[in-house]
């Protein structure tokens, strides 16, 4: 499949905003990873990246106002880069182990909640993200504790 980049950056953002960022989580996925350090890039390397070109341009001056704009760009660019590897992997396919195991807590919530709005069973990660904050909005900790 073939995504323009806009809608990964998207669909990359989305996802981080709807994976659960629960700490056994660790280590099975590295979600958690890259998503805080894409929210710590995004928060800090913009006003890191002009702080560095201002003491640049003031030690080395206007003849490499090139290469301190190529270092800005790079900085400014690194949470982008976070959210384009979440887009894409939000749009990648489960594998077989995983899409039993979303079947499995697709199934604990049928039988714990009455809600209706319980979504089908998981086909990518984003799939699974919601599935998973689903389970946690409604499961009690024990039933989530069985799984890890």
């Amino acid at each position: 499949m073939r995504f323009s980049l806009f809608s990964t950056l998207t669909t990359g953002w989305q996802y981080s905003r709807v994976w659960p960022t629960k700490t056994e989580l660790n280590a099975i996925f590295p979600e958690n990873k890259v998503i805080y350090l894409t929210k710590q890039g995004a928060r800090y390397l913009p006003v890191l990246a002009v702080l560095t070109a201002v003491a640049q341009l003031k030690l080395l001056g206007p003849d490499f106002l090139g290469q301190i704009l190529a270092m800005m760009l790079l900085l400014v660019s690194m949470p982008l880069q976070g959210w384009y590897w979440l887009g894409v992997r939000a749009n990648s396919a489960l594998p077989p182990a995983l899409i039993n195991w979303g079947n499995e807590i697709r199934e604990q919530i049928q039988q714990h909640s009455q809600s209706q709005g319980i979504p089908a069973a998981p086909k990518n990660y984003f799939d699974l993200a919601r599935l998973l904050q689903l389970a946690y909005q409604q499961l009690d900790k024990t039933v989530m504790r069985r799984w890890f």
